[in-house]
């Protein structure tokens, strides 16, 4: 089993980059990127279960985030984004008819703001003029998929994400309610051994992957286990 985080925002249409929402020197999709790499991490060194991390270099348009999705195989997907409009507070939004999409929705905007300290807007939904999903990442992929608005960009909010210790902090929130919905299973202990551990980067689908495992064994006090590329 899988799931997906994926970067909002980043490739333009006609290939150029697009920040999402800007607000004084803060680019949407550099903090986004940030919260999403941190929430990654932090699920694939404490749970059994992959968590890809889709968009991060800013290498797809929304329509091929949707088509790698849909091809993908996967059982949940989240995208991050950052509001904007000068409110306060997060918010997530989930397909209008799905009640499993709503309780992703519900248990991120909550995690979220019991870790920074914000408002909780709550599970939303958006509809079109058509009265289908506005949000084509809701609206057009096969698995129950959310899009996370983690706080607002234009107002005091952005003060608790502008640095990698905010960011850390909201990733590791929104992971930690994917996989209380998801009953994600712990990692299981690694034995203690004396023996000395190579992280062969080729074997995991990014560097991110390999390098969260060589956090985890030093952390289990393995001090030789180093990354091979």
């Amino acid at each position: 089993m899988s799931i997906c985080f994926i970067v909002g925002h980043g490739k333009s249409r006609t290939g150029g980059y697009d920040p999402g929402a800007v607000y004084k020197d803060y680019h949407e999709f550099m903090i986004a990127k940030e919260i999403a790499k941190y929430a990654q991490i932090y699920y694939n060194s404490n749970y059994d279960e992959r968590c890809d991390l889709m968009n991060y270099d800013g290498d797809k348009y929304l329509t091929e985030r949707v088509s790698a999705v849909n091809n993908g195989n996967y059982e949940f997907v989240a995208e991050f984004h950052l509001n904007a409009g000068g409110g306060r507070g997060t918010e997530c939004y989930h397909h209008f008819g799905g009640a499993e999409g709503e309780k992703y929705a519900a248990e991120i905007a909550s995690s979220i703001s019991s870790a920074l300290g914000i408002k909780n807007r709550g599970a939303k939904t958006r509809l079109n003029s058509n009265g289908r999903d506005y949000f084509a990442i809701v609206r057009d992929t096969k698995p129950p998929s959310v899009l996370i608005e983690s706080l607002f960009i234009d107002s005091d909010d952005i003060e608790l994400v502008k640095t990698a210790h905010g960011q850390k902090k909201c990733g590791e929130a929104i992971a930690k309610a994917v996989a209380g919905v998801r009953n994600a299973q712990p990692k299981p202990e690694i034995p203690e051994s004396d023996s000395i551990y190579r992280v062969q980067v080729g074997a995991f689908r990014n560097k991110e992957n390999a390098y969260a495992l060589l956090e985890k064994l030093k952390d289990a006090g393995f001090e030789d286990a180093f990354v091979r590329v």
